[in-house]
């Protein structure tokens, strides 16, 4: 038997970050982009689904403003993490 799974936090937090990253003062290169969302992943519940029904009505969460701050206060914490800690060297 296949399933096929999704996180949909993974979208919620990369979708949000993509609409960010102008303002934030940090490297966009895909190096830290991804380390702020694992950041911002690991300290936030996982919403799995298993159909597009579900993946739809889950996404819905990004519309929930306490969740939006919430995500934006981790957001920003991450960028300021990864800025002084990039997992590559300050000159890329």
């Amino acid at each position: 038997m296949e399933y096929k799974v999704k996180n949909v936090m993974e979208y919620v937090v990369a979708n949000k970050l993509e609409k960010l990253e102008p303002t934030l003062k940090c490297c966009k290169c895909k190096q830290c982009t991804s380390d702020i969302v694992a950041y911002v992943l690991n300290r936030i519940p996982a919403k799995y689904v298993a159909s597009e029904k579900g993946e739809l009505f889950s996404k819905i969460i990004e519309f929930d403003k306490e969740f939006e701050h919430e995500l934006l206060i981790l957001i920003a914490q991450a960028a300021e993490v990864v800025r002084e800690n990039p997992l590559h060297d300050k000159a890329e």
